[in-house]
């Protein structure tokens, strides 16, 4: 099951950014921008999928001998960090989607030399006890696992009767853990992709009328859970990507036109004065949402101008008051031109509450001396763009377009379909 991803436009942040923290009471010191290339398993790519604020990442990467594997990042890169296979669970790949504080992992790998892939949760330290579990399914062939809380509860989704369908477990594997069903909102599929502290989780369904649209679920599954539709940007579909501990939701939708996609986010009870809001785009026709921490900022990706390219972003700020869609690629120039002429941020994928962002984007340092080109997992410390508790961070923005066609477009130009996804 190919993972499609729509997107969208709006507002264009293609310039240089400077932070300015105006403190309450006293000053602050942020720390600099610095990227680091997370390097792979031996093979020509790796993409960054997950976070946590210990920095560790996890994600999939070619081996030397062709095969994608979920990786575990750990340690300082540059200074004893190591990138681990983590393995699969009887066959020859698996990707690594998502990890919670305790270096737990939820993936997906085949079991056999088949199109059949399972879930997994992950515990323990690679080649030192550390295990990858089969998580089962809803009694079809196929599951997938798409994220992990702090309690290791993992969500996804599974074939059951009629469809695919999304899932909460619950438990430990083996000794009582349990794959429970979500349901739908009325139509045959539903898929969970993201799950808070307190078991909120987040996806799309289909609804008895045929499109899909974005929920949030709430409660006990069996025992009074509900899951509720958020609507849309005025399109046919939506899609929920990320949920913080507050139950706000970060995503991507269909707006009026049908003809592209938008991220949001969304606030509030649905039903009850929620709010799905716009947040626009670097200027090109789609973006999309992927990932909110508890401080609000959101992190994704979008198409810049003329749709020829896309960056990752980060959001910061609230929209329609002073919220903005920041390029992260060209912000890195901005801060870090040494680093940053060696990158082009394509895709956030996941960010922490501190700051941290992981994704993937086009490395080549063969300028400086490197013999390194192509598709990379990256560690972003982007602290400097989070608001700390006790200021008020304005982040003011130059005239200036900076100049970026030169690294811009070259992911575009090699390979957009990268590392081919296992779901």
């Amino acid at each position: 099951m190919n993972e499609r991803i729509h997107s969208t436009r709006l507002r264009r942040v293609q310039f240089g950014v400077t932070a300015v923290a105006i403190c309450i009471g006293g000053s602050s010191s942020r720390a600099a921008a610095t990227i680091y290339d997370l390097g792979t398993l031996g093979g020509a790519e790796s993409r960054g999928r997950g976070v946590n604020d210990a920095g560790q990442v996890v994600g999939s990467s070619y081996t030397s001998a062709g095969w994608q594997r979920a990786f575990l990042y750990s340690g300082m890169p540059g200074n004893g960090g190591t990138m681990s296979d983590l393995g699969t669970l009887g066959w020859m790949e698996s990707i690594g989607y998502a990890i919670n504080a305790s270096g737990q992992i939820a993936g997906n790998s085949y079991t056999s030399p088949s199109i059949n892939l399972h879930a997994f949760r992950y515990t323990g330290t690679p080649g030192s006890g550390g295990a990858m579990v089969d998580l089962g399914t809803l009694g079809g062939s196929s599951s997938y696992a798409w994220a992990i809380n702090d309690d290791g509860q993992v969500v996804g989704e599974s074939v059951a009767s009629g469809g695919f369908h999304a899932f909460r477990y619950s438990g430990t594997p083996g000794s009582g853990g349990a794959m429970v069903d979500l349901g739908t909102l009325g139509g045959g599929d539903s898929k969970a992709y993201a799950i808070n502290a307190s078991g909120q989780v987040t996806g799309t369904s289909t609804l008895a009328s045929g499109p899909s649209h974005a929920y949030r679920y709430t409660g006990t599954p069996g025992s009074g859970g509900v899951m509720f539709d958020l609507g849309t940007l005025g399109g046919t579909h939506s899609y929920g990507r990320g949920i913080n501990d507050a139950g706000v939701i970060a995503g991507y939708s269909q707006v009026a036109d049908n003809t592209s996609f938008h991220a949001f986010r969304y606030s509030g009870t649905p039903g009850s004065g929620g709010t799905m809001t716009d947040l626009g785009t670097l200027d090109g026709t789609n973006s999309y949402g992927w990932a909110i921490n508890d401080v609000g900022l959101i992190a994704g990706y979008s198409d810049l101008a003329g749709s020829a390219d896309q960056h990752a972003f980060l959001y910061t700020g609230t929209p329609g008051v002073d919220g903005v869609m920041i390029d992260l690629d060209a912000w890195l120039n901005s801060v870090n031109a040494a680093e940053a002429a060696k990158w082009t941020l394509s895709r956030a994928y996941a960010l922490t509450d501190t700051g941290l962002i992981s994704g993937e984007g086009w490395y080549d340092d063969r300028g400086t001396g490197g013999q390194t080109a192509g598709v990379r997992a990256f560690l972003l410390d982007a602290r400097s763009l989070v608001p700390e508790p006790t200021s008020l961070v304005l982040i003011a923005f130059t005239g200036v377009t900076l100049c970026r066609h030169r690294r811009g477009c070259r992911l575009n130009g090699r390979r957009r379909d990268h590392l081919r996804p296992l779901s």
